[in-house]
């Protein structure tokens, strides 16, 4: 095991520091009751949420679920709950109910979004940047498309939307570290031009990031943020085992 940098919200302050952007409050004073976006872009606005919590290790989320199961017959002594493996005709019910932590996060941002961009009056761009860091249910591709899908069912504010995954795999001999960041159009009609020039800049941020783990590997502050690798979710309701294991990843070492 080796340090892993999370996407924190510092670091994704240095990204936009990059880019040229700036805090929305540098340039208009916070109003009590009134929400804001974290970001004032050269064209809109943007508004940062970071996913750090295993829904599926919330007692409420766990019950939910399983009544998926128990009230179709779906039931077993042991049930694979990998996301690939649910069920088509609970599939969209499972997925809705662990969806549930985005809901409310899409729902703020779109509130602090459209205040913010009427006040800077400064262009359309309209942004939500999602970040996920121990949402390790959910690898990059599906985080996506369930976040997005989100997006364009609870919010007519939201024009793109940034996600942003590091996924970290860890046996007993190798590990694997991505960092996968992807632009998706919600209530935009064109693509977003800063697209490219913002996943370049991320990607290398978070190799310099890496870079530096690995060079102090044995700095104590550096482990005090360290993301964990993906684990095996296993949980229990009545005689009921409900397991998703850790996805497996290659051996480098065998592939040559």
């Amino acid at each position: 095991m080796f340090p892993v940098p999370r996407i924190t919200e510092s670091f994704i302050d240095g990204v936009v520091d990059k880019l040229g952007w700036s805090r929305y409050t540098e340039h208009f004073p916070v109003v009590k009751g009134q929400p804001n976006a974290d970001y004032l872009t050269p064209f809109g606005v943007a508004e940062l949420k970071i996913f750090e919590e295993e829904a599926l290790l919330k007692k409420e989320h766990q019950e939910k679920l399983s009544l998926l199961f128990e009230e179709r017959s779906l039931q077993d002594s042991e049930i694979d709950i990998g996301i690939e493996n649910i069920p088509n005709g609970i599939r969209k019910l499972f997925e809705d109910q662990i969806s549930k932590p985005f809901q409310g996060a899409i729902k703020k941002a779109s509130r602090q979004i459209k205040h913010s961009a009427s006040v800077a009056k400064n262009g359309n761009e309209k942004i939500i940047i999602a970040v996920n860091n121990g949402f390790t249910y959910l690898d990059a591709d599906h985080f996506e498309r369930i976040f997005v899908n989100r997006c364009k069912r609870d919010s007519n504010s939201i024009g793109y939307a940034i996600c942003i995954t590091v996924d970290y795999h860890q046996d007993r001999f190798d590990g694997a570290v991505l960092c996968t960041t992807r632009v998706h159009k919600i209530n935009a009609s064109e693509t977003w031009p800063s697209e490219e020039t913002f996943v370049k800049t991320v990607n290398k941020q978070f190799a310099e990031a890496m870079t530096i783990m690995m060079r102090d590997q044995m700095n104590p502050s550096l482990w005090e943020s360290n993301l964990e690798p993906i684990k095996d979710i296993h949980f229990e309701r009545g005689k009921v085992s409900y397991v998703r294991k850790a996805p497996v990843f290659s051996d480098t070492r065998f592939s040559k």
